[in-house]
């Protein structure tokens, strides 16, 4: 098996250095005599050769590391609104307060706030159920969505240490930014349930993730120096992240978003995913008073026009053998007059149009029968993969077939046609090339293609055949 390594890959130009929704299994009861262990076993055995591949549980879904109630929403969507409309597994981990040194009401309020703009974003009655997040030796808040419970928020509060990172005389100047360069040993979260120094931070976020195991882990900017720009809680916690990313070792890629300097940048974000934006803010200004929507409000129009924004500025893979050196990618055609290269599958953005037309590929005039194939340097171990398609809403994908080097093949099901990712996972094997083969498109679908395809052989949440199974039956790990 070929060592995977974490690569980073940023955006040229940019001021970054180099640096579940599936098919899903059917659940047929057969009476009500019938044990669940014995349901799980029949209904979870499928084909090598001829099942389509399905995403377990809540693995393989979407985490962002945020500092702030409100960083989510202003710097990481569309991308989590995407995952929230496609049913992917969502969980945010809100690092500080966010408490402005006002004290609980206040902070407890932007919680609160939250869950508003997640029920809004998921179209489900803001309800939630409380429990921990199950990180050991931490006592860390977590809320699921009751009617969505496939979203989740996990509050650490931690102190707010202000924009420019000094902290605040109410929590004796603690700040993560403090913390990250050392001349603090120790941070108290302000509701006294949980002590860090910078090892244990770390420790804790890599928990986190590798109790959700994602393979998409979104963080603020990691590249700006302290006091350019950005929030300083915001930069010491994409630090922090991309440190404990080296403690999550399964199949993902971590990216990093621009922050407060994207302001200044072309808007992107339009339609149906500016409108959507608008309505989760409304939600969460509904309990923040200090994001106030209205024409009068002095930072109303600053407010509205991080929503019309999104930059990723850098993303790091762990185990994504698409994007070692070597990879060689063909295609049956490509769009080379708008740069939308059969390359752009694997550049670590899954990104296309409006965001971002030059970070995808998409064929010229193709429709079914267009295909895409990695060939690898030498032979490679795969269990999985993820597939973004093409984020606008006329191009898709409805049907795949993935085919190795071996002959065998997995059918892949429709991708989410807003460019959320879909991971599929099977049987692992070894492989010289992969091929992804369109078999089906959406009527409205003038060039098919993808914003990334990644490739690993760490895929979480599958299990290999049990001793007693014959041939090439697996299982799948049902929720």
């Amino acid at each position: 098996m070929k060592r995977l390594e974490s690569v980073d890959h940023p955006v040229p130009g940019s001021p970054v250095g180099p640096g579940t929704s599936g098919a899903g299994a059917p659940w047929v009861a057969r009476g009500l005599s019938m044990c669940l262990a014995t349901a799980l076993i029949l209904t979870a055995m499928v084909s090598l050769s001829s099942a389509p591949a399905y995403a377990a549980s809540c693995e393989a879904g979407a985490m962002q590391i945020v500092a702030h109630e409100d960083d989510d929403l202003f710097f990481q969507s569309p991308d989590m609104l995407h995952d929230i409309q496609a049913g992917r597994c969502v969980r945010t981990v809100f690092v500080t307060a966010g408490d402005d040194a006002k004290g609980r009401p206040y902070w407890s309020g932007r919680e609160r706030a939250s869950q508003a703009a997640y029920a809004e974003m998921a179209g489900v009655a803001n309800a939630w159920t409380t429990s921990d997040a199950g990180v050991p030796g931490r006592a860390i808040r977590m809320q699921t969505l009751t009617a969505a419970p496939r979203i989740s928020l996990v509050f650490m509060r931690l102190p707010d240490g202000n924009r420019r990172g000094t902290g605040m005389i109410v929590h004796h100047h603690e700040s993560l930014m403090k913390l990250w360069k050392g001349s603090l040993k120790s941070i108290h979260a302000v509701d006294g349930s949980a002590t860090y120094t910078g090892a244990a931070l770390r420790q804790t976020l890599a928990a986190l993730m590798s109790g959700f195991r994602p393979t998409s882990v979104r963080t603020q900017d990691w590249a700006r120096p302290f006091g350019t720009g950005d929030n300083a809680d915001h930069i010491a916690v994409a630090l922090f992240t991309r440190q404990a990313n080296g403690g999550y070792t399964s199949a993902h890629t971590l990216s990093a978003y621009q922050g407060y300097p994207a302001w200044i940048r072309p808007p992107n974000v339009v339609g149906q995913d500016l409108a959507a934006r608008r309505r989760a803010l409304r939600a969460y200004a509904a309990h923040d008073p200090k994001v106030c929507l209205k024409l009068w409000c002095p930072k109303s129009l600053a407010y509205l026009s991080r929503l019309a924004r999104q930059y990723l500025l850098a993303s790091r893979s762990t185990g994504n053998s698409a994007r070692e050196r070597g990879v060689t990618v063909t295609a049956s055609s490509q769009n080379t007059w708008a740069d939308e290269t059969a390359r752009k599958a694997i550049d670590g953005f899954a990104l296309g149009y409006p965001i971002d037309p030059t970070r995808e590929w998409a064929t010229d005039g193709g429709k079914a029968d267009s295909w895409i194939q990695l060939d690898f340097p030498a032979p490679t171990s795969i269990n999985g993969v993820v597939l973004a398609d093409r984020p606008n809403l006329d191009d898709q994908v409805t049907g795949a077939t993935l085919l190795f080097s071996d002959g065998s093949t997995v059918r892949t099901g429709p991708l989410p046609n807003n460019g959320s990712p879909l991971s599929v996972g099977f049987p692992g094997r070894n492989t010289t090339w992969v091929r992804l083969t369109v078999t089906s498109v959406s009527p409205a679908t003038q060039s098919v293609g993808l914003a990334e395809m990644e490739t690993y052989a760490n895929m979480p949440g599958f299990q290999p055949p049990s001793a007693g199974a014959k041939g090439d039956q697996w299982f799948y790990r049902a929720p």
